[in-house]
């Protein structure tokens, strides 16, 4: 499949414009999505539809899987004790024009300028087992080939880009809203934690889609664990 790195100014404004995250109380997990811990303003929480959280995979500290299925509700729950917890996310078909941008496939638009499909998904390494270090192997996906956690500010953490479980090179990887490095000819680069507490990495790919319901698919990675403050 062939890749294109999309613009990081385009980045801005879509894709990445707002971050997910996984709040934890007790032993529930629940899927935020805003910009609680953006190094932009914006608003703190912003509100889905709970159709948008697709499916969730909790690993636990044996390793063992358990897939579920797509939220019922707002915001999207889910109960159970993870190593490593991953979801995936889409708000779907979006169509530019040069008048106004919806959220709806280009399908009978005249004067589109851009349509995309956008696909998100979110890991949260909350502790380190033997299966840490890789991949899910489920789409685009960022992996600390290290354990993170005891790590603290100005530590340096070597992430792994992967698609589909393969290493992917020339993908940038955004920290505090900026992009800090480009995965090598491995899948992997060293990124600088600035600043304690809840860590988001990201990555973003673009590649051409033939559905005849838009240009391009988006699909963005995120990776979150949490370091001392």
């Amino acid at each position: 499949m062939k890749y294109a790195l999309f613009l990081l100014g385009f980045v801005a404004t879509t894709a990445w414009a707002h971050d997910l995250w996984f709040e934890k109380e007790g032993n529930t997990y629940t899927l935020y999505q805003g910009h609680r811990h953006a190094s932009h303003d914006g608003v703190d929480v912003v509100p889905y539809e709970a159709r948008m959280a697709r499916n969730f995979t909790c690993i636990d500290a044996h390793g063992a899987a358990e897939q579920f299925g797509a939220a019922k509700a707002y915001p999207a729950r889910l109960s159970s004790e993870c190593a490593t917890l991953h979801a995936t996310f889409s708000t779907g078909y979006w169509t530019k024009t040069a008048w106004e941008t919806r959220n709806v496939p280009r399908t009978g638009i005249s004067g589109v300028v851009r349509s995309w499909y956008s696909e998100e998904s979110l890991k949260l390494v909350e502790r380190w087992t033997d299966g840490s270090p890789h991949p899910i192997g489920a789409g685009l996906e960022i992996t600390p080939t290290a354990n993170p956690l005891p790590l603290k500010a100005g530590d340096k953490l070597v992430v792994l880009v992967t698609d589909d479980g393969k290493p992917v090179a020339g993908v940038p990887v955004a920290y505090a809203g900026n992009t800090r490095g480009t995965s090598g000819a491995d899948g992997k680069v060293a990124i600088r934690l600035r600043r304690g507490g809840l860590q988001l990495l990201e990555a973003s790919l673009e590649s051409p889609l033939a559905d005849g319901k838009a240009d391009v698919a988006i699909r963005t990675a995120a990776l979150q664990f949490q370091i001392v403050k």
